[in-house]
């Protein structure tokens, strides 16, 4: 591990400046005190980046700087062999979810839920693509990409009125707690459609669905720029609850299927007043 860290911070002192290399230190040094003299840093897991920037009392400008000295030495280990591909991007996936979550909370706004417009656009772009399909798991389940990282076919299940649920067992959610949601949009009919789709897919979960995270956010990011649509892999999380929330459905149940921490997150964030929401609220009401 010592051997590590020394070709580590030699590599850094090519790279980055004297005060960049002491904060990339200090970042990691503090992120290894959180683990306890019991745990290297190459057996690091994904919950464990969570509860480190959970405990923590950083601003989100220093809790970036750390997410990104940790960022920088994962992917240094990848690269020179001392960590495999597999747990590299699962860690990678775990750092991009929290700093689009705290991209959300440094704004202080509502997240921003792709428009149909930009839906379409989108989808367009991927058709007959395995990325038609994966985008189509992420809008219509709302699931972190650290969370896809670990699916598997098995966890899916079709009720019988025809809408697909999944599964998220405890060990691969940021909550380390067990997640069920339905793979709806918004529309009955929407929802019934996709679940047509999935009938197929879900025959070879391998072939259809799976994609390397990382692969899938440089893809993303690049479709990004082509399309002019500012959006990531989290996008369609903010879409799916937004539908949720447009739809009716009451705070304690987003919060579920969003799998946050407390129904107080996902008010503050989500539930914001909106007229739209309000009139098309009232007029189901006087149907």
């Amino acid at each position: 591990m010592d051997r590590l860290l020394d070709l580590w911070l030699k590599s850094l002192s090519r790279a980055k400046s004297q005060r960049t290399i002491i904060t990339y230190k200090t970042c990691l040094s503090t992120f290894q005190k959180h683990l306890g003299e019991g745990k290297s840093l190459l057996d690091v897991e994904q919950g464990d980046i969570y509860s480190y920037i959970d405990s923590t009392d950083l601003s989100v400008s220093s809790i970036f700087t750390h997410l990104s000295a940790i960022k920088h030495f994962y992917r240094f280990a990848f690269r020179r062999g001392w960590l495999d591909k597999e747990r590299y991007s699962d860690l990678e996936s775990v750092i991009e979810d929290i700093r689009d979550e705290f991209s959300t909370s440094r704004l202080q706004k509502s997240p921003r839920a792709l428009t149909k417009e930009e839906l379409q656009r989108i989808f367009q772009s991927v058709r007959n693509t395995r990325y038609e399909r994966v985008y189509t798991l992420f809008l219509y389940s709302g699931i972190r990409l650290s969370e896809y990282a670990k699916l598997s076919g098995e966890f899916f299940r079709k009720d019988p009125e025809g809408i697909y649920w999944l599964r998220l067992p405890a060990e691969i959610t940021k909550r380390k707690k067990e997640r069920v949601v339905p793979l709806i949009g918004p529309t009955k009919e929407e929802s019934l459609e996709i679940s047509q789709k999935l009938d197929l897919w879900l025959e070879d979960y391998e072939r259809y669905i799976k994609v390397k995270a990382g692969s899938l956010q440089v893809f993303t990011n690049r479709l990004s720029q082509k399309l002019g649509i500012p959006f990531s892999v989290h996008s369609f999380r903010h879409t799916y609850i937004t539908n949720l929330v447009n739809a009716g459905f009451p705070a304690e149940v987003v919060k579920e299927f969003a799998g946050h921490s407390n129904v107080k997150t996902t008010i503050d964030i989500y539930y914001r007043f909106s007229q739209d929401r309000a009139k098309n609220l009232v007029k189901s009401f006087l149907r």
